[in-house]
């Protein structure tokens, strides 16, 4: 799950990240509310890739999500 404030081109980025890593998105569920944007996705890694940590995609998403270095 990745919670955070709205913002435009949000999903798009965390989409571009998944897939940076690796990663097939299966499905993504976006619901916004009061500013807020909660986003649920289920990925799984390419068959290809090499094989991506937890602590990686989180690193990632904070970052796009605007909490660099945060971790």
């Amino acid at each position: 799950h990745m919670f955070c404030a709205r913002r435009p081109g949000l999903l798009l980025s965390a989409m571009r990240a998944l897939d940076g890593l690796g990663l097939d998105v299966q499905q993504a569920v976006i619901s916004c509310f009061n500013g807020f944007a909660l986003d649920v996705f289920q990925a799984e890694q390419s068959k290809e890739g090499l094989e991506v940590l937890p602590e990686q995609i989180k690193a990632v998403l904070l970052n796009i999500a605007g909490f660099h270095g945060v971790m």
